[in-house]
């Protein structure tokens, strides 16, 4: 018991010190055969290397999975590592959706937060030069494939959330859409990162006015496709959050082989 609690205090810390990094759902194997357990680990850094956490009750506002018929919410018990560890309950591919509650954020210095804004062309009060303060939340997903299973187009489950439109583990071409609050996330940025052994790639795209984007999914390897929003609140925001931004996080991940 010790030595959870050791292990809880320590992922804790950590994830304060690494939370303005991407957020993204890792699986142990993205082509599961019968009887294999889906093990999803959730993982906070940059550039798709990062450290790996246990799943926590009081951190997490959603955690769902959706196959072609059912949509259901999975229940976690505090310190599992890996995070996520289901059975599937019947064949096909298998979404699963990781929404984190709230977090406070103060950055070190207006240059990281200028960093962050400036790498996803992020709008902001330039007028104000105070280090800004600023209230986060993660909307993850990924995507595994169970007993050889057909595609199918997911619900829209998350409120920011990115949507395969086609099969992106037989397609060199990914097609997506992209919406916030159920609306298409127009003409903005965001950025795909990708990693084998050989080669790391970092390539930024943008949606058209709606939502939708085609990215180049050609090489073998592991795929984050990753956009942020970033809102000023306003002065009852402000005043109940004690933050100047809310920023939201949708990020997802699939593996070709």
């Amino acid at each position: 018991m010790k030595l959870i609690t050791a292990l809880l205090f320590y992922f804790f810390i950590n994830s304060i010190h690494l939370s303005a990094h991407e957020l993204w759902l890792e699986a142990k194997e993205y082509d599961l055969r019968r009887d294999d357990k889906i093990i999803i680990n959730i993982k906070v850094g940059q550039d798709l290397v990062g450290e790996s956490y246990p799943f926590l009750n009081h951190e997490t506002e959603k955690l769902l999975l959706q196959s072609s018929t059912i949509l259901k919410p999975l229940k976690q018990n505090d310190g599992d590592y890996p995070a996520i560890q289901q059975m599937p309950d019947e064949k096909g591919m298998q979404y699963i959706y990781y929404q984190s509650n709230k977090e406070f954020l103060k950055y070190k210095d207006y240059k990281t937060f200028l960093e962050f804004v400036d790498e996803y062309h992020l709008t902001y009060n330039q007028k104000d030069k105070n280090i800004p303060k600023e209230i986060y939340q993660r909307f993850a997903k990924t995507i595994v494939k169970y007993d050889n299973s057909n595609f199918f187009k997911p619900n829209n489950n998350l409120e920011f959330e990115i949507i395969n439109e086609n099969d992106p583990f037989m397609n060199n071409e990914s097609q997506i859409k992209i919406f916030l609050n159920n609306k298409p996330f127009s003409n903005k940025t965001f950025i795909v990162f990708f990693r084998n052994d050989n080669v790391f790639e970092k390539k930024e795209y943008k949606t058209n006015k709606s939502g939708f984007a085609k990215i180049n999914t050609s090489k073998k390897g592991l795929y984050l496709i990753s956009a942020v929003n970033l809102e000023t609140l306003n002065f009852i925001e402000q005043f109940r959050f004690k933050a100047d931004y809310y920023s939201k996080w949708a990020s997802l991940t699939f593996k070709k082989y």
